[in-house]
């Protein structure tokens, strides 16, 4: 066996203390949440808590246990989630066939088409008065339909079907297979793994999705957890905040929220 070159080391060393590095990055915040999560009000006020938890209590884990309005958006967030991806993966799927269809007239017009949104987006202002005329505001349908479709998911697909041998397709028109049948029955168990990566994407982005809830929802009964978890983070900042020029200015005692 060849021992490694010195600068072959080197690159190694560098590479393995870049990866720690970029982790640490990514665990300290983390575990600095946990921490503060599991600390008292006191401590927080005070701001002690680092990576250890400080007068230790669960109170903000049984406030959530109890709350009504947690639960609730939590399943918002993961039927909407679960809506989202699976209409984004079947829309995008279905599309990028049709565009792929030798029979498809002016597939390179509707290709034009969808280009051009993903470099001239109509913005956030067009974007509000068309769902607020449509009457979608305040429904789930605005956390919906908006943004079910993804050009750049069409056009992977569309790219990746094109690939597939057409002899393949045609033995299967042949054989009497309708364009459902060869779209899910051919098609999808020959791009499941780029499919599957797709689920994974849309689901997280969907389960981390709440500006849209931010902008179009005012019923605090179809928020969204994001939406949520922000509004407490807001009430708890203000909070410490609040408590700490108390205790700095008049000296008095820290109180727990109501």
């Amino acid at each position: 066996m060849n021992a490694q070159s010195p600068s072959r080391k080197l690159f190694q060393v560098v590479n393995a203390l870049l990866f720690i590095s970029f982790s640490i990055s990514i665990i300290v915040p983390f575990v600095n949440a946990i921490a503060i999560s599991l600390s008292s009000y006191e401590a927080l006020a005070t701001g002690s808590v680092g990576l250890w938890p400080k007068g230790f209590t669960l109170e903000a884990y049984k406030e959530l246990a109890y709350s009504k309005q947690f639960l609730r958006t939590f399943l918002n967030t993961v039927g909407l989630t679960a809506v989202n991806t699976v209409l984004t993966i079947t829309i995008s799927l279905a599309a990028g066939y049709a565009m792929a269809h030798k029979h498809l007239l002016g597939r390179s017009t509707l290709f034009i088409y969808l280009i051009i949104p993903m470099y001239f987006s109509g913005g956030l202002i067009p974007t509000y008065l068309l769902v607020n005329n449509l009457g979608l505001t305040n429904t789930y349908a605005a956390l919906v339909l908006p943004q079910i479709v993804s050009t750049f998911y069409i056009i992977v697909f569309r790219n990746q079907i094109n690939q597939l041998p057409k002899e393949l397709l045609e033995s299967a028109e042949i054989d009497g297979a309708g364009e459902v049948r060869i779209l899910f029955n051919i098609i999808l168990p020959l791009v499941l793994p780029m499919t599957m990566a797709f689920v994974v994407f849309s689901a997280v982005a969907y389960w981390n999705e709440w500006f849209n809830a931010l902008i179009y929802i005012r019923d605090r009964e179809l928020w969204t957890l994001q939406l949520q978890l922000r509004d407490i983070l807001i009430n708890t900042s203000q909070f410490i905040d609040q408590q700490t020029q108390n205790a700095l200015i008049g000296g008095g005692p820290i109180v727990h929220p109501e």
